[in-house]
């Protein structure tokens, strides 16, 4: 007996995408439930036996053929696998921006005449080349800002990032692009344990020396409560920065992270005769990722014991 893995991607794309359009554009003479249609699979010219639900999960009485739902039947229609349908359908589901631009502003910060803005990320920055290409920074050619692509969970990319320090606007979005999210989402749903921090290059400097780093776009008191959910469970660690705004973005993560994550520490010892935050830190305090590393490696969540039948510590009344 084989056991069914739910694939919450797969509910998000159905119930938001046109599947019996889809569905018509493959099989022009199906119209809704109980008209069959021809087999793909085989030759059922005298009796129609394929049966299509609009959800796009399919049944040949014919031959036993099926597709599990509307991905598996563009992925056989169209000779694509599985994931690379899902990827695709939900991307179109989302409106996500397209991988060709996020490539075009990496092409274009590894241009020769682009070299400093690579040797600000590098020196100024205190970022690797790994990190870099790992999680495709660019150039936006006209202004010259740094591009940090914000992808979802999923592989979506749902923003753009435009980060310039040469002017006021520290950052912008792509337009029409702005909703809250996390950065990097994909890492904090695979990691146990998480840093919060203030702003995506402080992010970047917490991975280049192997913390699991995650910030909010948007600055210290954004948040998006739908990704609330996504910290279940986690130790998370906050460690914003050390000014009057950093504090109050502090308070509102616990406030929101309280009775979600399984535990919420704050990052102490820091030193802030040298710097505000882990950008700072990189050049001044060095030491100090060291000893958050090791800190966060060595925790262990507390063992709750099991309240034992009699009365209780608290109340003193007889536990029955």
């Amino acid at each position: 007996m084989t056991t069914k893995i739910y694939d919450p991607l797969v509910s998000f794309i159905t119930e938001r995408i046109d599947t019996k359009k889809i569905i018509g554009s493959y099989f022009p003479e199906w119209w809704d439930v109980g008209q069959n249609v021809h087999c793909p699979e085989h030759d059922d010219n005298l009796t129609l036996s394929f049966h299509i639900d609009p959800s796009g999960k399919a049944f040949c009485h014919g031959c036993g053929f099926s597709f599990s739902n509307i991905i598996s039947m563009v992925s056989y229609m169209e000779g694509l696998s599985y994931y690379e349908v899902r990827t695709m359908l939900y991307r179109e589901v989302v409106n996500g921006i397209p991988d060709s631009k996020v490539d075009a502003f990496i092409k274009t910060l590894w241009m020769k005449s682009k070299k400093n803005k690579l040797s600000y990320l590098l020196d100024k920055r205190g970022l690797t080349q790994e990190i870099i290409r790992k999680y495709k920074l660019g150039v936006e050619p006209k202004a010259g800002s740094i591009t940090i692509p914000i992808y979802d969970r999923y592989g979506a990319c749902r923003n753009i990032r435009y980060m310039n320090h040469t002017k006021r606007c520290k950052a912008i979005n792509e337009k029409g692009f702005g909703e809250v999210r996390l950065f990097p989402e994909a890492n904090l749903v695979l990691e146990k344990k998480i840093v919060l921090v203030e702003g995506e290059y402080d992010c970047l400097v917490g991975r280049c020396h192997g913390l699991p780093t995650v910030t909010w776009t948007g600055g210290c008191m954004s948040w998006n409560d739908e990704l609330t959910p996504l910290f279940k469970g986690k130790v998370v660690w906050l460690c914003y920065d050390t000014d009057e705004a950093g504090g109050r973005g502090v308070k509102q993560a616990y406030d929101k992270l309280k009775g979600v994550a399984s535990n919420i520490l704050f990052v102490q010892g820091r030193d802030i005769s040298k710097g505000k935050d882990m950008s700072d830190w990189h050049f001044s305090y060095p030491e100090f990722f060291d000893v958050l590393s090791k800190s966060i490696k060595a925790y262990s969540a507390p063992i709750i014991e099991p309240i034992k039948k009699g009365k209780c510590p608290t109340c003193g009344q007889e536990i029955k």
